[in-house]
């Protein structure tokens, strides 16, 4: 069940990516694959750690388009190779996070030319932080386009 609060404070972006699911599942799932494309333009991941299995740890080192050191923590909650992908979400080091957890979860569909991808991110601490990761989402998915066009 979702109220109208917890609907405002999560995001949702669907993206045709033009690969089969099994490689788009890959790619968020293989820590070689994920370090070429995740994270927005202009951050610049430091070290990222996918341990790809429930209950295994996500972490994603990086430094801002300030430059500013960040890392952002989470853990597999839900894995169905090729369908879906869940993990929470919370980031380190700022107030807005301390005692929040958010969640992330990625649908793939068979789609004509490729494959459509749905994220949803939920329970983001406030308004001005689902408007962050809504363009940080939309950054990170033009990459991973990039990444199959390779």
């Amino acid at each position: 069940m979702t109220t109208k609060g917890t609907e405002k404070l999560s995001l949702e972006i669907k993206r045709l990516i033009k690969a089969p699911r099994d490689r788009v599942y890959a790619a968020w799932t293989d820590p070689a694959q994920l370090k070429q494309w995740f994270g927005p333009e202009k951050v610049q991941t430091r070290d990222l750690v996918a341990d790809a299995h429930v209950g295994g740890k996500f972490r994603w080192d990086l430094n801002n388009s300030e430059g500013e050191e960040m890392t952002c923590r989470g853990e597999y909650r839900e894995l169905e190779p090729g369908k879906k992908i869940v993990f929470t979400w919370a980031w380190d080091d700022d107030e807005t996070w301390e005692n929040h957890l958010s969640l992330v979860t990625v649908e793939l569909s068979d789609r004509e030319g490729g494959t459509e991808l749905r994220l949803r991110h939920e329970n983001l601490p406030n308004e001005q932080s689902r408007d962050g990761h809504t363009e940080g989402w939309n950054s990170a998915l033009d990459k991973l386009e990039k990444f199959f066009s390779k």
